[in-house]
């Protein structure tokens, strides 16, 4: 059974009453009690725990005889805290939102983010992540066979506008899920360093036009006109027969190959209104085309069914043959086929063509896209440059042999002069 104990306070002016028990009513039960400042709250507790068995009244008995405050508290309702923001989440959102990209870019964005940079960070807090991360992240993307440019692509297409997005507020005031962009300042990695991928000198464009008629005069005709036209894959590609404009020497660009959800369709208009244009072709060939003009039926370049060339397949079965061909033969580099165009407007900016005349070969909006990404150092200008500096130094290069001239006469002198007095000094019965 349990007792009641009274204790009087330290003060010696208070008393209060302890009921306590063994659990269980057995010698060896945990002992348990309750102290309270009534005896009569006392003596009710009591009766509650002889009436259970010499256990704690559960909680429903102390609520009814008027022990609510003794019943333990229930628990709290477990607070929902907001889940934070993965990467994956918030770049799909991000992608959500871009209206200017056409479908297949976004699509293309959204291929790499899934195979190269969700697999990483995709399940990371995108408040969490670091610049230490992206530097390994970049690192793991360079050991895995990524090309130095295909890992500045994925930054500069998609992780760094993703990053930059998320250091601004959202779109209803939300605020910014960042401080700061890690990809800021971080630099790309170190990685072995390719060839350039142009044609350089005459010499190359001979052996790789001499390959590509060897291999296929059908494919060599197509990369003869893109490379003398400097255009486009997908430009090339689409040209219809009545493109041509014979009297006047050129090709009219009007529509475009373009690759939609894994499939190449033409699209009736260039990407951009400045790809509306006319390239003009040289005499020999514009001859090609003419003649391709007479047996040509929707493309001026057609594949072994009939059809417009799908990229894959040129690149499969005709391009790769010509490159290791020519290869064999010489031409350095790792050449590709975009490299035709990059070929063409580094000749043209080399020799002088007024960057109105550039902009408008290459169909460019700003004639900046021109020189910063398509014209290349070429060592064309090394002979220039060598009669240039050597005309203004000539003078005094002159100048100087003739100093230099002087100055050994000068030292000759010298030392004849030392020899001479050093033996007239020597002491006598002294070695020579």
């Amino acid at each position: 059974m349990a007792t009641i104990e009274k204790r009087t306070t330290k003060d010696g002016k208070n008393a209060r009453w302890r009921v306590k028990w063994r659990n269980g009513g057995r010698r060896d039960g945990e002992w348990d009690g309750e102290t309270f400042d009534y005896q009569a709250d006392a003596k009710r507790f009591k009766a509650l725990v002889d009436a259970n068995g010499n256990h704690r009244p559960s909680p429903e008995q102390l609520v009814e005889h008027g022990f609510g405050h003794l019943a333990p508290a229930p628990p709290a309702a477990p607070v929902d805290e907001p889940t934070a923001m993965t990467f994956r989440q918030y770049a799909l959102t991000w992608l959500d939102t871009l209206t200017k990209p056409s479908a297949e870019t976004k699509r293309k964005y959204l291929e790499r983010l899934e195979k190269h940079v969700f697999p990483t960070l995709g399940d990371v807090p995108i408040a969490s992540i670091t610049r230490r991360m992206m530097r390994e992240w970049q690192t793991q993307m360079m050991a895995s066979g990524l090309s130095r440019k295909t890992i500045a692509n994925i930054r500069g297409e998609s992780l760094f506008p993703i990053f930059r997005a998320s250091c601004l507020p959202g779109e209803d005031e939300e605020p910014p899920l960042r401080t700061y962009n890690p990809l800021e300042g971080l630099a790309l990695p170190e990685g072995p360093r390719f060839e350039r991928d142009f044609l350089e000198t005459p010499e190359q464009a001979s052996i790789l036009l001499t390959a590509a008629y060897e291999v296929d005069p059908e494919a060599a005709d197509l990369l003869l006109t893109k490379l003398a036209g400097g255009l486009r894959w997908g430009e090339v590609a689409a040209l219809p027969p009545e493109a041509v404009r014979k009297h006047l020497g050129t090709i009219e660009i009007r529509q475009v190959l373009r690759k939609v959800e894994r499939r190449w369709v033409v699209e009736p208009k260039p990407k951009t209104k400045n790809g509306y244009r006319q390239v003009p072709l040289h005499p020999l060939v514009m001859h090609v085309v003419n003649q391709r003009v007479e047996k040509a039926g929707k493309f001026l370049f057609w594949a072994p069914r009939g059809n417009h060339w799908r990229y894959e397949d040129f690149y499969d079965w005709r391009w790769v043959k010509i490159r290791h061909l020519a290869e064999s033969r010489g031409l350095r580099g790792h050449m590709t086929m975009h490299g035709l165009r990059h070929s063409l407007l580094t000749l043209l900016a080399t020799e002088g063509l007024d960057l109105p005349g550039l902009k408008g070969v290459a169909g460019h909006a700003q004639v900046s896209t021109t020189m910063d990404v398509y014209v290349h150092h070429t060592t064309a200008h090394h002979e220039p440059v060598r009669r240039i500096v050597g005309g203004f130094l000539e003078a005094g290069i002159q100048a100087g042999e003739q100093q230099r001239a002087a100055g050994v006469m000068r030292a000759a002198e010298i030392r004849g002069r030392v020899h001479r007095a050093t033996r007239q000094v020597r002491p006598t019965g002294a070695r020579p």
